[in-house]
């Protein structure tokens, strides 16, 4: 049996990707999502089993990925959404 693709899951959210990628038999070595929300509904995916434990990195400007590097078979990430979301201002580019 082949290793699983392992991957670095950048803008998380509350792992919608994470659940396709381990359904094609990734493995998620580390989360990245800064909203409190949406990292704790991350750690009750991992608690129940849903989704793999890994670290959840809270804020992706604050390291360049040099950690990660030899760890990680690619990169997967979901578009921040809370800048578009009708649930966010809908600030779109102008959102920090």
């Amino acid at each position: 049996m082949p290793e699983p693709l392992r991957y670095l899951s950048l803008c998380s959210g509350v792992g919608g990707l994470d659940l396709a990628m381990q359904s094609l038999g990734g493995r998620t070595v580390a989360y990245c999502e800064q909203d409190p929300y949406r990292q704790a509904v991350l750690h009750a995916r991992m608690r129940d089993g849903r989704l793999d434990c890994a670290p959840i990195w809270p804020d992706l400007r604050t390291s360049h990925g040099v950690e990660w590097r030899g760890s990680v078979d690619c990169v997967v990430a979901d578009f921040p959404c809370p800048p578009f979301s009708t649930a966010g201002k809908r600030l779109g580019a102008a959102d920090p």
